[in-house]
Formats: C-alpha cells, sequence, structure tokens
C-alpha cells in the first residue's frame, strides 16, 4: 500500500469566520484543543511549546495568519527549527456560519501509526474546537 502524504478534516462551526481565525490564531487557545500540543506557554515572541498528551514530548508552534485567504499555517517542531505541516482554512458559508478545514502533511520520517494516529487526533481536534466556539468554554 503506497502512503499518504495529507489529510484533510472539516467541521461546519456556526459562527462567524472572523471570530473563528482568531480563535484558531491564538496559540495560547491552541493549548486547550490541540492533543499533541496542550497546555501551551510562551517561549519566543510568537512561539509557544506545548506538552503531547500521548507521551509527554515538547512541541515548538509559531502560526503564520494570511486573513484575506482565510488561511493559518502552523509551523511544529523544534525550538530552533519548525515546517510548516498543519494548515487551517476558514471559509464563511453564511454571517454567522464557516466551514473550519484542518490539513496536515506527512513528514517523509513519519511511522504509518503515528501518522494514522495524527489524522484520528484531527478529527477529535476538530470535534473540540467546535464544541468550545458553540459554548464558549474556555480553560
Amino acid at each position: 500500500m503506497e502512503k499518504t502524504w495529507a489529510h484533510q478534516a472539516s467541521r461546519r462551526i456556526e459562527k462567524p469566520a472572523s471570530e473563528v481565525m482568531a480563535f484558531m490564531a491564538d496559540l495560547q487557545l491552541l493549548g486547550q484543543w490541540s492533543l499533541g500540543c496542550f497546555d501551551t506557554k510562551p517561549v519566543a515572541d510568537g512561539v509557544v511549546v506545548g506538552t503531547s498528551l500521548f507521551d509527554g514530548g515538547q512541541t515548538h508552534v509559531s502560526v503564520e495568519v494570511l486573513p484575506e485567504q482565510g488561511l493559518l499555517r502552523y509551523w511544529v517542531g523544534g525550538a530552533e527549527k519548525r515546517s510548516p505541516r498543519i494548515s487551517a482554512w476558514v471559509q464563511a458559508v453564511a454571517e454567522q456560519s464557516c466551514v473550519l478545514v484542518m490539513m496536515a502533511t506527512r513528514s517523509d520520517d513519519m511511522s504509518e501509526e503515528r501518522w494514522q494516529r495524527l489524522q484520528r487526533c484531527h478529527e477529535t481536534e476538530l470535534d473540540m474546537i467546535q464544541a468550545q466556539l458553540h459554548s464558549g468554554w474556555r480553560r
């Protein structure tokens, strides 16, 4: 079986696209929905570190926001070197509603087991994002 190199998942969110963009761009809030980067803490200007709920590993993240395109690119990796492996796209479908799409690309050295877990995590994380935006809950 040939490796897959990208995965996407989406949810409709009953909030304005601008509100969803702001939520997704907030790296402190990332730490309440990202299973691989929980409990984020700032470590440099625009960079946070979070803890994996799977193995306790540390991941550094910065975000590039392209508001005109409704696009966010998450640069993920270590303190010194990160790559843009995760993206989110927010597309308005009505004034008070949008679709949030999360996209991931697979690194060359990622095992099949790890890749499958990442895909399942993104499905769960989208459920968490949707629920937190709809309820207004914040840690």
